[in-house]
């Protein structure tokens, strides 16, 4: 899953005014005439509800608006340009970077190149069809019909249009949905997953099969969904960079409730109880090691596979480990579905008294709507999900 990228965005140049006097037949001396220059296109950024991934980014990483053009005679404005629309998944991050940009940097090979004191969040696109203006385009220039005076009757000045915003971009997508689902490789994180959503996550019999985050809603009643994430499984040393999980744990930076999901057959099946409450403890220091609050959030502990006998027989004894430690547990099969009633009246009373987190929204207008329906609009979709509009809105 691509779903950290730097761009580099220009916005376009205002046009140059115009030097030009009036000649016409019998005026010879018609006076200065020359308009203004247009003014630049602005690239503005839309939350597309239908991308998941920054993977159209890695082919082309310059984007471009429209210059202004030149003014012209007759005191004629120059054609102002295109504002440049590009699309990003809902969830997407847009950081400002304080350092020189290059087309080879690979920003997911090379994330500790991009610590805090070197970049700053300027958007979190969390809306579908929210807008942000990320670079304004150039102010057009002024012709010489603005410089006459009555003592300056042919004025040669005029003045060129200013530059377009640019700026060096860092995209981060954290997937927005209301319960993540964190455990080790093999709890069965996806098999919940598919059960609870009808989603068609990747499942098999051996460690990291799921590679990247997965989504799907629960369907609770018409017009109230659920939207669960999965994320690869975590193991001992993830918040040091091992596995695969600490890649993707910004994906449930946004979550609201977690559900630790524990296979109590991991490692021998003797002492099951010590088993799973051992692979609670790995998983919550690996949360608290990471920060960003995950460590804090409301979460359920769910001992999976209580289809198996030797965890059926054990079940008794592992909930009393935990409430040892003032902690209760749900037994839940994902693959039978025993269990998976309570599990959710569980999760629908949990989401309920935790609220939401706050929409980040700097000072600049944020304007929401359906890019698809806009009246009047000469939309244009390229190859790399760009759109280009002939009008500002």
């Amino acid at each position: 899953m691509v779903d950290l990228v730097e761009i580099k965005v220009k916005a376009g140049k205002g046009g140059d005014g115009k030097v030009s006097f009036r000649r016409e037949k019998f005026i010879p001396k018609g006076g200065p005439d020359g308009g203004d220059g247009g003014r630049g296109g602005d690239i503005i950024f839309i939350a597309d509800n239908n991308m998941s991934t920054l993977v159209d980014f890695k082919s082309k990483r310059i984007f471009e608006a429209e210059e202004g053009q030149q003014g012209g005679s007759n005191k004629m404005s120059g054609k102002s340009g295109s504002n440049l629309y590009i699309k990003l998944p809902v969830g997407t991050l847009v950081y400002e970077m304080r350092e020189e940009f290059s087309e080879n940097n690979d920003v997911n090979k090379n994330e500790g190149a991009f610590d805090d004191s070197k970049q700053v969040l300027v958007c979190d696109l969390v809306i579908p069809g929210q807008e942000y203006v990320i670079a304004k385009g150039g102010i057009g220039g002024k012709g010489n019909i603005n410089f006459k005076s009555s003592k300056n009757r042919s004025p040669l000045q005029y003045t060129k249009g200013t530059k377009g915003e640019e700026k060096i971009l860092k995209l981060e997508i954290k997937l927005i949905a209301d319960v993540g689902l964190v455990g080790a490789p093999n709890a069965g994180k996806s098999t919940l997953l598919n059960k609870l959503t009808n989603a068609n996550a990747r499942v098999a019999n051996y460690p990291f099969t799921t590679i990247s985050p997965n989504l799907g809603i629960l369907r609770i009643e018409k017009g109230k969904d659920i939207v669960l994430a999965d994320i690869p499984g975590l193991i001992e040393g993830a918040s040091g960079g091992k596995g695969l999980g600490d890649d993707f744990l910004r994906h449930i930076e946004r979550t609201r409730i977690l559900i630790h999901l524990i296979d109590p057959l991991t490692g021998s099946y003797e002492n099951l109880d010590e088993n799973s409450f051992s692979d609670y403890l790995m998983i919550r220091e690996e949360l608290s090691k990471y920060g960003k609050e995950l460590d804090d959030k409301e979460s359920l502990i769910c001992i999976n596979k209580i289809d198996v006998t030797e965890v059926k027989a054990a079940f008794e004894n592992i909930k009393k480990r935990f409430e040892k430690e003032g902690l209760g547990v749900f037994g839940i099969s994902a693959v039978t579905g025993e269990g998976l009633d309570k599990l959710i009246n569980k999760i629908i009373y949990t989401l309920g008294k935790t609220p939401k987190d706050s929409v980040f929204e700097p000072g600049k207008v944020v304007k929401r709507y359906n890019i698809e329906n806009l009246p009047n609009r000469r939309v244009v979709f390229d190859k790399d999900r760009v759109v280009t509009m002939d009008k500002k809105l």
